[in-house]
């Protein structure tokens, strides 16, 4: 949606771009001596322009018997500019993707190397010798390098390789690693409590390390946004890194131990799903928005929130690209992202043209689901 989004814009700017060109090929020629039909050249400059646009429409090279050959040439290398430019944001768009989707497994590296630097820190802070005069006294009976679940993160030799791999390290940011314990931890009551007392027990240490990881890790604004600062993405990535880190941690009481959590179950096939979703949306965008005209008679489909247009094109790709995807499944999901992404309304509204749209589709025979994509069509 994101990268979709992003093209629809890098388009934009790509047409504007190509306008500006066509306009400085009609420009009076001020080291002329000959006379400058000013109107006639801003003529000229405006039939390019409408060639130049209907050309971007229909996806046909500009034509016009009546057209003077430079209008017609300005047009037509307008739209050569402006497909040469398209089509590499689309790959840059598409290779960003893919990139912004790994980076959340950067960001479940960083929130675990975290934890571990928090651990550093306090022993070093606990280890102090001198201490500022107005410095607020602190109970140091333990503290958060003890945790047993935090020696754990410490010790296990595949966070520190794949931390290493993706050049994720707190070694240059410990100015940072320093203030969030004095200012986030030290002063939360349940890191203080928990300081108070000399030994814990397995559940308490998870406790603890859970509390840190969910109040203060994920929610504390210091620590939120010095995590946003580095991802612009965090907002968004968070939910899905919560949840990573969450079942890291309990992993450490299990019987297997401590586990690392992949990114996803099967990468190869996600990254295909991506990829094809992203392709097979642009390559029928003008099939879908044909699909959606029908279904927005009493709408003026351009007048359609932009964002709502790319999900409702978006559900529609995935619909008919993916028999194996429940119907069920793909309209909840992009309801959900209506609603996060788009206007208050947009979640019924998305709701209700999907309905009837996979309703017509299935009537019609176009959409045919095979395999765990039939659980929900009876």
């Amino acid at each position: 949606m994101q990268a979709l989004y992003a093209l629809r814009q890098a388009e934009f700017s790509n047409q504007q771009l190509a306008h500006d060109g066509i306009a400085d090929l009609f420009q009076p020629d001020l080291n002329s001596m000959l006379p400058q039909d000013k109107r006639q050249l801003e003529g000229n400059r405006q039939l390019a322009a409408l060639l130049f646009d209907e050309a971007i429409k229909t996806n046909q090279p500009a034509q016009d018997d009546d057209a003077p050959k430079a209008v017609l040439k300005a047009a037509n290398d307008g739209l050569v500019f402006y497909r040469i430019r398209t089509q590499k944001d689309r790959q840059h768009l598409a290779q960003l993707m893919i990139r912004q989707v790994n980076g959340i497994y950067d960001d479940y590296l960083r929130v675990m190397t975290l934890l571990v630097a928090l651990g550093q820190a306090a022993r070093t802070d606990r280890d102090r010798r001198y201490r500022d005069v107005d410095e607020a006294p602190f109970p140091f009976e333990s503290d958060f390098s003890e945790n047993t679940v935090v020696q754990a993160l410490t010790a296990h030799q595949p966070l520190q390789d794949e931390a290493i791999r993706h050049s994720i390290s707190w070694t240059d940011d410990m100015g940072f690693v320093r203030k969030a314990l004095k200012e986030v931890l030290k002063n939360d009551e349940t890191y203080r409590a928990y300081c108070e007392q000399r030994t814990h027990t397995a559940d308490e240490d998870q406790a603890l390390v859970q509390y840190v990881l969910r109040t203060l890790v994920f929610k504390h604004e210091i620590i939120r946004d010095h995590l946003a600062e580095i991802d612009l993405s965090w907002a968004e990535n968070s939910e899905v890194v919560r949840g990573l880190a969450i079942r890291t941690l309990k992993s450490v009481q299990s019987v297997a131990g401590l586990q690392l959590e992949p990114l996803t179950d099967d990468w190869e096939e996600d990254e295909l799903f991506l990829n094809t979703l992203y392709e097979q949306s642009l390559k029928n965008d003008a099939d879908y928005e044909q699909l959606l005209a029908e279904q927005l008679k009493n709408w003026d489909v351009e007048r359609v929130a932009i964002l709502d247009r790319i999900i409702l094109k978006l559900a529609v790709c995935e619909l008919l690209s993916f028999p194996n995807i429940p119907v069920k499944v793909t309209i909840n999901e992009y309801i959900e992202l209506a609603k996060a992404y788009s206007t208050p309304k947009s979640g019924k509204f998305v709701n209700g043209i999907l309905d009837n749209l996979s309703e017509k589709l299935m009537a019609s025979g176009r959409l045919r689901k095979s395999g765990r994509g039939l659980l929900d069509n009876k």
